[in-house]
């Protein structure tokens, strides 16, 4: 029998958790067509000799739809491995855009030049003021507006992974009721909205998202959100929801019950029987002063939270970046931290020399401590001090948290965050979100499923690029999530840990075809050098590849090898 491609003698990880076993695989258009000894001399094959085949890697939580306008090979994803992205995340959808937009991520300096901002980010903007930003910034239109014709374009450009999407509720929200964003949906509205959710499913999403932290999706109550969910469920969908942890981010002062947010989804799950999946999970407690064995313990009791909602019925699952700091971005240096202020200033020296003035700094203390800027806010996180590292200075040693330098110089802490800036402006910092220890124990749930929960892209994206200091990077998870996940996080043997990083979640999700090794099933694989798997993980400058993953294929294509420079769009439109 000939094949389209063979690979021979690899080390064969198949996704279920089984123990590796060497095989062959032999794979015939787009589907896996053989596994086992083969003998053909005739067709194409690569040699996994000392290498293990896997699964692609599919990531549960992404934000890759909004970035495959402008990246739409998807290369930093395919490279660590990523063969399969859950996109429409937080209440974000590419569309519908008729009316109004929702901020997405494509670039995340581009929305300042939509609006520039003070305080707050203003998160819904008229759409002809986003048209034309976007195209005197990249040169491209954007002309789809319904689900439909999104993925008519996606289709046309190609793409480099398989791509599942979801309706945002946010943006559906916005586009129905544009900035009408405290109060509910009056009937008429709640047709429109429903409307625009038959449409996302002709046009093939998986369910619905929701952002709890984000408005318009913030503003939702309880029973709206309800009335959604079974109106989802009833069409097969799923619901996916970024829980509500840190309280709107529009300079709201009050401090959310991060425990109650984890609840609110619970609960949704049980009460309409929506198979439900919490985006991001952290524990429902703030440990305050941090400890890596009260995190381990917060991880715990979170979690018998969330089985206690699945023994009564919840189907529910969740996902977890693999690491200490996640989100879109990294903030390399300290003055990052005040982006509205330092893009208002127009440069850094002029920040810092605003800075400088008495007045202009009680000024700005004044506004965060009364919370308005959510970067830097100690209403919403009284440790915010603690979880912010110099790792870079002339001036202060390196490794000390801005409350360790505060205490030492008898001063509060944003007041020593300005004293820092004012003796060296370019100081770096390195965010610290959560312990190794909650990580870890999160992840070590059977349910608990891994995310990147950022964007796809390259080498040389804009984000960053040609500024004076680059307020913000691409996080390194764009780049290294799962390798990451397998070399620090995991628990188990290699091959629970590929489980979970492909059979389990595609099991969890209804991917048919896909996240285990079997004739029969689409050909998403990977050729890893297990031996030599590094994540080369850098927060100075994060725009680098993995190691170790030597090919990727994508629906029997080969869309990565060691020899390409580029990749190949293999990747599919995934519809319900």
């Amino acid at each position: 029998m000939a094949f389209d491609l063979v690979i021979k003698n690899g080390r064969v990880i198949d996704g279920t958790g089984s123990t590796a076993f060497r095989a062959d695989v032999g794979i015939t258009g787009d589907k896996i067509s053989a596994v086992g000894v083969i003998n053909d001399d005739g067709s194409p094959f690569i040699d996994a000799e000392g290498r293990c085949l896997s699964p692609g890697f599919i990531d549960t939580h992404s934000h890759a739809d909004c970035s495959m306008f402008l990246y739409p090979d998807c290369e930093s994803y395919l490279r660590q491995g990523i063969t399969t992205f859950i996109g429409g995340q937080c209440g974000d959808s590419n569309a519908p855009i008729f009316n109004w937009w929702m901020r997405k991520y494509w670039e995340y300096d581009m929305w300042n030049d939509i609006d520039p901002f003070i305080f707050s980010p203003r998160t819904i903007q008229p759409v002809e003021r986003v048209l034309r930003t976007v195209y005197e910034k990249t040169g491209r239109r954007i002309e789809w507006r319904s689900f439909s014709e999104y993925a008519e374009h996606v289709a046309k450009q190609g793409l480099g992974c398989n791509m599942i999407t979801l309706a945002g509720h946010s943006q559906i929200r916005a586009d129905v009721m544009g900035l009408s964003q405290r109060r509910p949906p009056d009937g008429e509205e709640m047709k429109k909205i429903k409307a625009h959710i038959d449409e996302a499913f002709e046009a093939g999403v998986w369910g619905l998202s929701t952002g709890r932290d984000y408005p318009p999706s913030a503003y939702a109550d309880f029973d709206e959100i309800v009335e959604l969910a079974e109106y989802v469920r009833d069409l097969g969908g799923y619901y996916f929801t970024h829980w509500r942890r840190t309280g709107p981010r529009v300079g709201t002062p009050e401090r959310p019950d991060r425990l109650a947010g984890i609840t609110e989804p619970l609960e949704i799950a049980l009460a309409t029987g929506i198979k439900t999946q919490i985006s991001h999970l952290a524990t429902g407690f703030e440990i305050y002063p941090e400890d890596s064995r009260m995190d381990a313990y917060a991880a715990r009791v979170t979690l018998e939270h969330i089985d206690g909602y699945i023994d009564r019925g919840a189907d529910v699952a969740f996902d977890v970046i693999p690491g200490n700091s996640g989100g879109i971005c990294t903030t390399p240096y300290l003055a990052s931290l005040f982006m509205p202020w330092l893009k208002e200033a127009g440069s850094l020296a002029q920040f810092i020399k605003n800075l400088g003035a008495r007045d202009y700094r009680e000024r700005l203390l004044a506004l965060l401590q009364a919370g308005e800027w959510y970067a830097v806010n100690p209403n919403v996180c009284p440790s915010w001090d603690l979880k912010i590292y110099i790792t870079e200075s002339s001036h202060v040693e390196a490794g000390m948290n801005i409350r360790e330098i505060a205490r030492a110089a008898g001063r509060s802490s944003l007041e020593t965050v300005f004293d820092l800036l004012l003796a060296e402006p370019r100081i770096r910092i390195m965010k610290y979100d959560k312990s190794d220890e909650e990580v870890r124990g999160l992840l070590s749930h059977p349910r608990g499923f891994v995310c990147t929960d950022t964007y796809a892209t390259d080498l040389n994206g804009m984000y960053g690029n040609g500024m004076e200091i680059p307020e913000v990077l691409p996080h390194p998870h764009t780049y290294c999530a799962f390798p990451k996940y397998i070399l620090k996080y995991g628990t188990g043997t290699l091959e629970e840990r590929i489980h979970k990083l492909t059979g389990a979640p595609a099991a969890f999700m209804g991917i048919k075809g896909r996240g285990v090794i079997a004739e029969g099933n689409y050909a998403d694989l990977l050729v890893i050098d297990c031996e030599n798997l590094r994540t080369n993980e850098n927060y100075i400058e994060p725009r680098v590849y993995p190691q170790g993953i030597t090919h990727v294929i994508v629906n029997g294509q080969e869309a990565v090898t060691p020899e390409n420079a580029a990749v190949r769009r293999a990747g599919r439109i995934l519809r319900k």
